[in-house]
This record gives structure tokens, sequence and C-alpha cells, in this order.
């Protein structure tokens, strides 16, 4: 890391040494929030914020008719888990991944399986935020679901925060790292402010703008050995489901940031370097009203696909039971008998005839080719989240 790209630094850049080589290195430590700001900062994004206001009420409106909101909430969290996950560089997709939580071969250090903890450590945080907020412990706990049985474990020390130093970029040593975040001495009190500022009440603070300068902080801050920015992606729902109050959490921006992942990455560097904190928060709201018209279309085609079965079903004279298991294929875009039987409480039987009445009504198919443990996905459904 050269100092001499940071010429209007939003931090400090210190000097350091590496206790193994001896070699002095350079490291940044991000300044407490509220960042400090010209006064007219918010003026030129202030349009910009009314509309990601308003888009993502828009959003929310959906979620608020729905009878079951789990339609939207379940495929929307696997959305975020593969994309959030593929700009780390974890491949899988969302047919992929519900296939294989279905059949429950979820493989130790695979890309799946990665995926799959993301899901689990955003659920937990989802469930968990309403209770007392975002805290050190949430933050730990989501961290340690994310981490364990996955391919970074060994060093990753889950649910712990780092005592060593850590860099990003594909170097052995910090010196010829891209960038070098605050040593373990610095990295206390960094953490100590960043849980103070989200504990504090700031009504004069948008919760959008909020949210924007706290995932800076948090990807500058780095405090886990792995899994940064996957679980620095994860608070944002939380974040905006906490503050916003919103009914449920359907905004979903890792989309958005692995479409433009060289400008994300590059708008939060010029944080660091520059202190473009504008121009961060224009990207980050640009984003907001990109995904909450998406998260819109996405929802209403989900809704009129589940009107689609529906009326499918009632052509074939399906049981409640066969309505029903296409609400949680709705959620969970693949399923086989025994996951059947054992979300619907029903018998084994009653189970198979279910999944069989879907399979006549076009609604599952088949994927596994085997005579047994079958696996039935939605293909319609998969469509969808594959746009």
């Amino acid at each position: 890391m050269e100092p001499a790209n940071f010429s209007r630094p939003s931090g400090r850049v210190i000097l350091r040494h590496s206790p193994a080589t001896g070699k002095p290195y350079w490291a940044f430590v991000p300044a407490s929030l509220p960042p400090e700001l010209e006064q007219d900062a918010f003026a030129a994004n202030a349009a910009l914020l009314a509309e990601a206001n308003r888009k993502l009420g828009q959003l929310d409106g959906i979620g608020q008719f729905l009878p079951n909101p789990d339609l939207l909430v379940q495929p929307y969290m696997r959305r975020e888990a593969v994309l959030s996950s593929r700009i780390e560089g974890l491949h899988t997709t969302h047919a992929e991944l519900a296939t294989l939580e279905a059949m429950g071969e979820l493989e130790a250090w695979s890309d799946t399986r990665d995926v799959h903890n993301y899901v689990v450590a955003l659920d937990y945080g989802l469930r968990h935020v309403p209770e007392a907020g975002i805290t050190r412990g949430l933050v730990l706990e989501m961290h340690r679901k994310l981490m364990q049985g996955a391919r970074g474990e060994a060093f990753s020390t889950p649910g712990e925060f780092r005592t060593v130093q850590n860099h990003i970029g594909n170097t052995r040593e910090h010196t010829d790292a891209r960038f070098v975040p605050p040593p373990p001495d610095e990295l206390h009190d960094c953490l100590d402010a960043f849980f103070g500022y989200l504990a504090a009440a700031k009504p004069q603070t948008p919760a959008l703008v909020e949210a924007a300068w706290l995932h800076y902080q948090f990807e500058a801050t780095h405090p886990f050995l792995d899994g940064n920015g996957r679980v620095g992606r994860a608070l944002l729902p939380l974040l905006l489901a906490w503050r916003l109050q919103l009914s449920h959490p359907l905004l979903y921006l890792s989309p958005y940031f692995e479409r433009d992942r060289g400008e994300y990455y590059d708008r939060l560097r010029a944080v660091s370097t520059l202190s473009e904190w504008s121009e961060w928060l224009r990207f980050f709201l640009r984003g907001v009203v990109e995904q909450a018209d998406e998260g819109v279309a996405l929802s209403r085609d989900v809704i009129n696909l589940g009107a689609d079965w529906r009326r499918r079903l009632d052509a074939h004279r399906a049981p409640r039971s066969a309505h029903r298991l296409a609400d949680l294929v709705l959620q969970f875009m693949a399923v086989d008998a025994k996951m059947a039987e054992r979300m619907l409480g029903v018998s084994t039987q009653t189970a198979y005839k279910a999944v069989a009445t879907l399979v006549e009504a076009g609604i599952l198919e088949e994927i596994t080719g085997r005579p047994w443990g079958r696996v039935y996905l939605a293909p319609e459904l998969s469509a969808i989240f594959s746009r």
C-alpha cells in the first residue's frame, strides 16, 4: 500500500512493522463516523436520495399485501447469497443452491456450501436484528455461521474478530497489498466506534445515507480474517429493515454491486484515499433505485407465477396439500418428497401425491434422473431468478 495514493485520506495512514519479518508497511485507519463533510454535502445527492426513498417505499408496499411474505423473502435471500458470494469468486446458481439444499448434499469446502452458509447467516441476522439491533454478538454469530464448514474455516477463526494484520490483494506481503486495514492494536478502537455509532440515535441522518457510511466503514475496518465482504453486504438488508422499520426485507444490493464490481471497489477505495464520500453515496443510492425497481418487477413476476400455479392446480382439482406445496416451492424453488413431508407436516403418501400433482400441472420437473432420492425443480421460477 503506497501512502502517496492517499492524497486526501478520510482517516489516518500509519506505519507499522511486520512481527514476522520486521518489514515496514503502511496501514489505513478510518476516522470514526460520522464523516467530516462540507455543509452542502447532501445537496448534490438530495434528489437521488428522495428517489431512492420513494422506490424503497414502493418495494416495501408489495410485501405488505402478501398473505405470506416469505414467498418473496426466501428466494430474495438466496439470490442475494448467490450474487454476494460471486463477488468473492464463489460460483453457483440459484437453481444449483436450491437443488443441493433440497437433496441435503452440501459438501464442506464447496462453493455451494459457502453460499448456503451465507443464507443461514443472513436468515439468522434478519430474525434477530429486531430484538436488539446490530450488535457485536450478532455480527460475530453471523460470521461464525458464514465460515463454519467453509473453505476459509481453517484460518478465518469463525465468530472471532482478528488479532493479526490482514490485507487486501493477492500477495503475501503487506507492503505489496492493494489495501491494508487497521492493525490489531487499532482494531479495538475502530470496532468500539463502529458499534457505538450504530447504537446512537441519529434522527438527523437519513437511513440510506447512514447505511452507505456504515457499509464503507465495515469494509475499511475489515475486522475478520476472511468473509468481510460477505458479512458487510449481509448487514445492509438488516440495517435498512431495522432503521427504516420495513415490513419485510426485500432490498438487496449485491446484484448491483456484482454487476458494477469494478466501480464498487473503486468507490470504496476512493473514500479512503480521496475522501470521496459524495461520490460513494451517489453510487450507493443509484444501487438502491435500481434494485428497488428490479425487486418490484421480480416480485410481480413471482406473484403472477404463483397465481398461475393456483389456477393450474384448481384445474387439476388439487387437494390443499398440493396448494401448500406450491407455496413452499415459490420460497425454495426445489423440493423432494421428504422435504415436502417435513415442512407440510403431512404423511409420506400425502407428500408424494402433492409432488406428483405439481409435476402433472407442469409446476415441477424431476431433475436427478434417479429412481431414488429424486429432487424436483420449478423451472419457471428458476428462469425468473436467472435473469
